[in-house]
C-alpha cells in the first residue's frame, strides 16, 4: 500500500520505540514462513479493515433505526455490530499471530476496506438495511478470497477462523434479508 499518512487524524509516538514497522512481517510462533505469512496478512487486513467498517455501519443504523418494526431491528443491530466487533478483534488479533501489523488508522481502514462508508446523514431504515446487506456481500467475497488464500498457503488456523466468522456474517446477512423482505418495513413520515 501507500506510505503512512500523517496529519490531524494520524501522529506518531514522540519518543517511544516503534516495535514493527507497518508492512513488515515478523518471524511468529506459528511457524508460518514469510512469504506466505505477508500473503495473508495482507488478505487478512482487507477483512479486518472491512469488517471494521461494516461495524460502524451497522452501529450507526441501531443508533437511528425506527419505524414499526425498530425495536425488533434495532435489537438485532445491536446484536449484530457486537457480533462484528469480536470477530474485528479475532482477524487483528490472527494478524499480529502470524507476525503481521494489523491495520488501524483511518486512512489505513479506509485504503484496504472493501466496504464503504456512507455519508454522515441518516437514511430510512429501509435504505439503511439494504446498504447493510450489501456491505455484507460484498464483505462475504473478501472472506472467501482470504480463505483461498488461507488454503493455497496452508494457514488451516487462519482459513477455519475466516470459515466459521463468515457462517456468521452470512446467518446476519440472511436475517437482514428477512427484515427488507417484510412489508411492515416502512419509513416514519416526518
Amino acid at each position: 500500500m501507500s506510505e503512512p499518512k500523517r496529519g490531524r487524524l494520524v501522529r506518531p509516538l514522540e519518543g517511544a520505540t516503534v516495535r514493527q514497522e507497518r508492512e513488515s512481517v515478523a518471524a511468529n510462533a506459528v511457524r508460518l514462513n514469510a512469504d506466505d505469512a505477508a500473503r495473508m496478512v495482507e488478505a487478512l487486513n482487507v477483512v479486518h479493515a472491512g469488517t471494521f467498517n461494516l461495524f460502524y455501519l451497522v452501529r450507526k443504523h441501531y443508533w437511528g433505526a425506527e419505524g414499526a418494526e425498530s425495536g425488533d431491528v434495532a435489537d438485532f443491530l445491536e446484536d449484530a455490530y457486537g457480533r462484528l466487533r469480536d470477530i474485528d478483534d479475532d482477524i487483528a488479533e490472527r494478524i499480529a499471530e502470524i507476525g503481521g501489523v494489523p491495520v488501524s488508522t483511518p486512512p489505513e481502514i479506509q485504503e484496504y476496506a472493501p466496504v464503504h462508508l456512507e455519508a454522515e446523514h441518516l437514511y430510512s431504515l429501509r435504505a439503511s438495511l439494504e446498504g447493510d446487506l450489501d456491505a455484507y456481500a460484498t464483505l462475504a467475497v473478501a472472506y472467501r478470497e482470504a480463505i483461498d488464500a488461507a488454503a493455497e498457503v496452508g494457514d488451516e488456523a487462519s482459513r477455519e477462523l475466516l470459515e466459521d466468522r463468515l457462517e456468521t456474517l452470512e446467518d446476519d446477512a440472511h436475517t437482514i434479508e428477512r427484515y427488507v423482505e417484510d412489508d411492515t418495513l416502512v419509513e416514519v413520515e416526518r
